[in-house]
């Protein structure tokens, strides 16, 4: 899918617009347009996290931001290019030693861990070198048993040559490799993943592994040597975040919160009552199990306006209450920037993702919101209210329309 940065921007003919409302409007019959693209965060959103946290820089490094700071991330591989606020939930590096294999609890006899070259992925420290033979193996042991859920092992790897590298992890109990994958570790540094869902609690096994047993065999490995450097290891559930570097315990990433708060923040813009349009402009990542949020107003008696990715199929939804929402045929595209809007006007309401069907709906939306909650909702006004459900990926761009937009104008602004 092409990039649909600066759609928001094309102004609309006045024909297109129709009876808009323009009052307190940007131009374009918009009364609030907010562009994280741009690395600054508008004075009307409020913004925390009770830890530090990371992400990519416009020069692509792994970077830290101070607690309670916005993180606006940029593409790790189109490097400059931005992606947003960086909006995640709670999570925790269950490796520890993260930077520090030397550290792990095993390893064959045919490994060597040095020192290696250059710089790690933060263009700080000094990464580790790992030289493995074709029968060797090297992996690190969570310090703490785990539920029943999906885990995902990350880490940065780089080589001076291309090189083929077994990335496992398992649960310990009976050592059978549940997830593996080949790596071909390029000399440009990449962040690779591998996961597996486990079935019951135990402790988490994870890390390198050359052999290749044969067939029937629970390892299959490459069975090549291979020497590569490596830096960031991570051990996580559901699946990959920012980077949490660890030392000898355990490391917990907070969730981040971005809220637009009941006030003159909130009702100097927000002017539609229980008519308007929103857009939105967010990256996406890989499926998960779980429904991940893009933007909700406020919860009041369980009704609100809520704009998700459901969960595994990645199809957008719009829910007023729980159970009742309306879905679009049509996914959201993983691993690109992807549009969506929503246009309501009491029980009538239309979404549209990605140019797509526009789907109509008859939900019922009768309380004008007073709060406007960021990649997660907020029951409250003042928090994420469900860390479970966060978007866990950058927001690039929101805008609202205090009236209701025509089906083809929903269709043509994501396009």
């Amino acid at each position: 899918m092409r990039s649909l940065l600066g759609r928001f921007h094309r102004p609309m003919s006045r024909g297109a617009m129709g009876d808009m409302l323009t009052m307190n409007s940007l131009g374009d019959g918009s009364t609030l347009s907010l562009d994280f693209t741009t690395g600054v965060l508008d004075s009307r959103l409020t913004f925390t996290r009770s830890t530090t946290a990371t992400y990519i820089n416009s020069s692509g490094y792994v970077t830290s931001a101070a607690i309670n700071a916005p993180r606006f991330d940029y593409s790790p591989t189109n490097i400059g290019e931005p992606r947003g606020l960086l909006i995640e939930g709670q999570a925790t590096n269950m490796c520890n030693w993260s930077s520090a294999p030397q550290s792990w609890v095993a390893a064959s006899s045919g490994t060597t861990i040095t020192d290696g070259s250059g710089l790690a992925p933060d263009n700080l420290s000094t990464p580790k070198q790992l030289a493995m033979t074709d029968s060797a193996y090297h992996y690190q042991l969570t310090s703490a048993t785990h539920t029943a859920g999906v885990y995902v092992f990350s880490m940065w790897l780089k080589a001076s040559s291309t090189q083929l590298l077994g990335i496992r992890i398992c649960r310990n109990a009976d050592g059978a490799i549940k997830g593996m994958i080949t790596a071909t570790v390029t000399t440009s540094w990449q962040r690779f993943n591998v996961s597996f869902t486990s079935n019951a609690t135990d402790a988490i096994d994870f890390g390198f592994d050359q052999r290749n047993f044969g067939a029937g065999s629970s390892v299959v490995g490459p069975a090549v040597a291979a020497t590569f450097l490596m830096w960031g290891a991570q051990v996580e559930a559901g699946a990959v975040s920012s980077h949490i570097p660890t030392g000898a315990s355990q490391v917990t990433r907070a969730v981040d919160t971005a809220i637009i708060a009941a006030g003159t923040n909130f009702s100097s813009w927000y002017t539609g009552g229980t008519t308007g349009t929103f857009v939105t402009e967010w990256c996406r990542c890989n499926p998960t199990t779980t429904q991940r949020t893009v933007i909700a107003t406020s919860d009041v008696s369980n009704q609100h306006l809520h704009q998700y990715i459901a969960a595994t199929t990645s199809r957008l939804r719009l829910a007023d209450k729980v159970p009742a929402f309306i879905e679009t045929a049509n996914a959201s595209i993983d691993n690109s920037i992807n549009k969506g809007a929503f246009s309501y006007s009491g029980s009538v309401q239309s979404l549209c993702l990605n140019g797509g069907t526009v789907v109509p709906g008859t939900l019922t939306f009768t309380t004008a919101p007073t709060w406007l909650s960021i990649g997660g909702p907020s029951t409250n006004g003042t928090s994420i209210t469900d860390t479970a459900v966060v978007l866990n990926n950058a927001i690039r761009k929101i805008k609202y329309f205090p009236a209701r937009l025509s089906d083809a104008q929903i269709k043509e602004i994501t396009t």
